[in-house]
Protein backbone atom coordinates (compact mmCIF):
# COMPACT_ATOMS: atom_id res chain seq x y z
CA UNK A 1 0.00 0.00 0.00
CA UNK A 2 1.16 3.74 -1.04
CA UNK A 3 -0.90 6.79 -0.30
CA UNK A 4 -1.58 7.06 -3.83
CA UNK A 5 -3.47 3.99 -3.84
CA UNK A 6 -4.98 4.73 0.04
CA UNK A 7 -6.22 7.84 -1.81
CA UNK A 8 -7.74 6.10 -4.66
CA UNK A 9 -9.31 3.12 -2.17
CA UNK A 10 -10.56 6.05 -0.28
CA UNK A 11 -12.37 7.97 -3.32
CA UNK A 12 -13.52 4.40 -4.61
CA UNK A 13 -15.59 3.76 -0.95
CA UNK A 14 -16.86 7.34 -1.06
CA UNK A 15 -18.49 6.43 -4.43
CA UNK A 16 -20.23 3.69 -2.82
CA UNK A 17 -21.43 5.28 0.15
CA UNK A 18 -22.75 8.06 -2.05
CA UNK A 19 -24.39 5.36 -4.15
CA UNK A 20 -25.88 3.63 -1.51
CA UNK A 21 -27.15 6.85 0.52
CA UNK A 22 -28.40 8.40 -2.51
CA UNK A 23 -30.09 5.20 -4.51
CA UNK A 24 -33.40 5.85 -4.25
CA UNK A 25 -35.98 3.06 -3.64
CA UNK A 26 -39.44 3.15 -5.46
CA UNK A 27 -39.92 -1.24 -5.68
CA UNK A 28 -39.40 -4.30 -4.61
CA UNK A 29 -36.13 -3.99 -7.08
CA UNK A 30 -35.02 -1.37 -5.84
CA UNK A 31 -35.26 -2.15 -1.68
CA UNK A 32 -33.89 -5.39 -2.23
CA UNK A 33 -30.34 -3.72 -3.71
CA UNK A 34 -30.44 -1.04 -0.95
CA UNK A 35 -30.57 -3.65 1.33
CA UNK A 36 -28.37 -5.85 0.27
CA UNK A 37 -25.76 -3.10 0.20
CA UNK A 38 -26.55 -2.00 3.29
CA UNK A 39 -26.30 -5.42 5.34
CA UNK A 40 -24.55 -7.61 2.79
CA UNK A 41 -26.34 -10.14 4.07
CA UNK A 42 -29.24 -12.28 1.91
CA UNK A 43 -30.68 -13.24 5.11
CA UNK A 44 -30.70 -9.89 6.60
CA UNK A 45 -32.25 -8.15 3.54
CA UNK A 46 -34.84 -10.82 3.34
CA UNK A 47 -35.75 -10.41 6.87
CA UNK A 48 -36.00 -6.26 5.72
CA UNK A 49 -38.01 -6.96 2.71
CA UNK A 50 -40.98 -9.19 5.11
CA UNK A 51 -40.93 -5.99 7.86
CA UNK A 52 -41.35 -4.08 4.81
CA UNK A 53 -44.69 -6.03 4.07
CA UNK A 54 -43.40 -7.54 0.63
CA UNK A 55 -44.30 -10.94 -0.65
CA UNK A 56 -43.83 -13.08 -3.79
CA UNK A 57 -46.58 -15.54 -4.90
CA UNK A 58 -48.04 -14.58 -1.15
CA UNK A 59 -45.57 -15.74 0.86
CA UNK A 60 -42.53 -14.28 2.69
CA UNK A 61 -39.31 -13.47 1.01
CA UNK A 62 -36.86 -15.73 1.16
CA UNK A 63 -33.14 -15.60 0.74
CA UNK A 64 -33.38 -17.07 -2.65
CA UNK A 65 -35.60 -14.74 -4.01
CA UNK A 66 -32.81 -11.71 -2.99
CA UNK A 67 -30.86 -13.69 -5.26
CA UNK A 68 -32.75 -13.90 -7.74
CA UNK A 69 -32.98 -9.85 -8.21
CA UNK A 70 -29.29 -9.50 -7.06
CA UNK A 71 -28.49 -11.65 -9.90
CA UNK A 72 -30.43 -10.22 -12.81
CA UNK A 73 -28.75 -8.58 -15.65
CA UNK A 74 -29.19 -4.96 -15.48
CA UNK A 75 -30.30 -3.99 -18.45
CA UNK A 76 -30.47 -0.10 -17.80
CA UNK A 77 -27.98 2.75 -15.95
CA UNK A 78 -28.12 1.30 -12.05
CA UNK A 79 -24.94 1.38 -10.71
CA UNK A 80 -25.51 0.29 -7.74
CA UNK A 81 -27.01 -3.30 -8.96
CA UNK A 82 -24.23 -3.88 -10.84
CA UNK A 83 -21.60 -3.53 -8.18
CA UNK A 84 -23.93 -5.27 -5.66
CA UNK A 85 -24.08 -8.70 -8.64
CA UNK A 86 -20.22 -8.17 -9.17
CA UNK A 87 -19.95 -8.08 -5.07
CA UNK A 88 -22.38 -10.98 -4.99
CA UNK A 89 -20.95 -13.14 -7.49
CA UNK A 90 -17.31 -12.32 -6.19
CA UNK A 91 -18.41 -13.80 -2.54
CA UNK A 92 -19.62 -17.07 -3.73
CA UNK A 93 -17.05 -17.71 -6.20
CA UNK A 94 -13.99 -17.17 -3.05
CA UNK A 95 -17.05 -20.03 -1.03
CA UNK A 96 -17.16 -22.04 -3.70
CA UNK A 97 -13.31 -22.39 -3.65
CA UNK A 98 -12.80 -22.26 0.13
CA UNK A 99 -15.45 -25.70 -0.18
CA UNK A 100 -13.12 -27.74 -2.20
CA UNK A 101 -9.89 -26.86 -0.51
Amino acid sequence: MNLQLAKKRITELQHFVDLVENYETVDFKTHVIKGYATTGSLEKTAAKMNEFGFQVDDREIIKDDIVGVINTKVRYVDELHRLMRLAYRKKIKNNKVELFM
